[in-house]
């Protein structure tokens, strides 16, 4: 089922971020960010567009379910069986080859940190930048 981000009326946390800004949280050591940065390096020769985000774990699961709903499963390991808002109903351990994929980095705070979207497409990522004013916590927190 296709819900429309626009209808919900819930909590808003979601904030446009940088690679740059990740990098100066402190949240991981220099040794993982390292990790993070090669990463970041190999999974950018497959999926050139990047959008970074910080933001709250049930706004991460509300975005994933939008990007499966608009371009298809994520590639590669699934992780959908732990979602607020799961699209993939397998609970095997199992991958999906798809045209976007995405990153957590580092928790910054309580249920909430860096995560980073990639797509194949410019025009994949710019659908998703138009979408990211919209972005909530979704139809499981709903404001009292």
């Amino acid at each position: 089922m296709l819900i429309e981000a626009r209808t919900l009326m819930t909590h808003q946390s979601a904030i446009r971020s940088t690679f740059d800004a990740y990098l100066k949280s402190g949240g991981d050591t220099v040794a993982e960010q390292l990790d993070q940065q090669t990463g970041r390096k190999q999974t950018l020769r497959a999926f050139p567009y990047p959008v970074m985000l910080e933001l709250a774990f049930p706004e991460l699961d509300f975005v994933n379910r939008w990007c499966w709903q608009h371009f298809g499963a994520s590639h590669g390991e699934c992780f959908q069986k732990h979602s607020q808002y799961r699209m993939c109903t397998a609970d095997d351990q199992h991958s999906h080859i798809g045209s976007w994929t995405n990153r957590w980095l580092v928790k910054t705070d309580y249920d909430f940190g860096f995560n980073e979207w990639y797509f194949s497409t410019d025009s994949d990522r710019d659908l998703f930048l138009e979408f990211v004013p919209s972005i909530n916590w979704g139809e499981n927190f709903p404001k009292q």
